[in-house]
């Protein structure tokens, strides 16, 4: 798939199947080889599915300045208007999910229907991760490996029992999250832009049906969080994974589908 201009950058994107659009937004230090091409092709039997690289990360163009969620929301807009998508469904996974929720608040006439997975609303009502994460978190990546920051992210994404019983799946995705590693300047951007996003007193505007999917084990934005979401957002619907923490489309793949496809139907 090519490289397209949107903005100030170069924006590599990458589309499956046919039929309604469904855009799907990364989160923090993701690259599209994280979804994992399987799921791509397995929801791209129901629709149009587009994926993108976040400026900085994986192939897409970096840029010189620090940017909040907005900037990342007016790429997205950009990619749509390049792509000649004038409504879409959109799915968010964790800071996917607030570029979701303040792409949805600017340009509501660009979202037929909004899932956000694994996120918040912002500082305002955060409920913050555990200490375990803290503590990983707060390691300099500048003196750990690769390898070890790929280790460290796997373990406050999936849960210990998935990642024990799925050793080949483990070893697989660190060599994904190696093959195009986001610099410690990106990540620090993305972090700052996040730490400065809160649209939890706006939410109320929100008038498109919103499906709110979380991990009941997530120790990086706990479940609670979704919650909140759903209480903020007229009408949205929770779906909780009672066995996944914050990647229920990797630990809990099959009720995902079914729940995403019959929500968008």
């Amino acid at each position: 798939m090519p490289k397209v201009q949107v903005n100030d950058i170069y924006i590599y994107y990458e589309e499956y199947g046919k039929g309604f659009p469904l855009l799907m937004i990364l989160g923090l230090q993701a690259n599209i080889d994280w979804w994992g091409k399987s799921l791509l092709k397995k929801i791209a039997n129901n629709y149009r599915v587009i994926v993108f690289d976040n400026r900085g990360t994986g192939r897409s163009d970096n840029s010189d300045y620090d940017y909040i969620v907005n900037t990342l929301v007016d790429d997205t807009i950009g990619l749509m208007d390049i792509l000649n998508i004038d409504k879409a469904n959109i799915f968010g996974h964790s800071m996917g999910g607030m570029i979701s929720q303040q792409l949805t608040l600017n340009y509501a006439e660009r979202v037929n229907k909004l899932v956000l997975c694994s996120s918040h609303c912002g500082q305002s009502k955060l409920i913050p991760s555990s200490s375990k994460v803290k503590q990983i978190l707060d390691q300099p990546q500048e003196k750990l490996s690769p390898e070890d920051i790929a280790r460290n992210m796997l373990s406050i994404f999936y849960t210990e029992d998935f990642m024990k019983k799925n050793p080949k799946f483990v070893e697989l995705a660190i060599q994904n999250m190696r093959k195009i590693q986001t610099s410690i300047k990106i990540y620090n951007r993305q972090i700052k832009a996040i730490e400065t996003f809160d649209v939890c007193e706006k939410l109320k505007n929100v008038k498109v049906p919103t499906l709110i999917m979380h991990g009941i084990k997530d120790i990086l934005v706990p479940a609670q969080n979704g919650k909140i979401l759903m209480e903020l957002i007229p009408g949205a619907k929770l779906i909780l994974f009672k066995n996944s923490a914050h990647v229920p489309y990797v630990e809990e793949r099959n009720k995902f589908i079914e729940s995403l496809v019959e929500f968008l139907k």
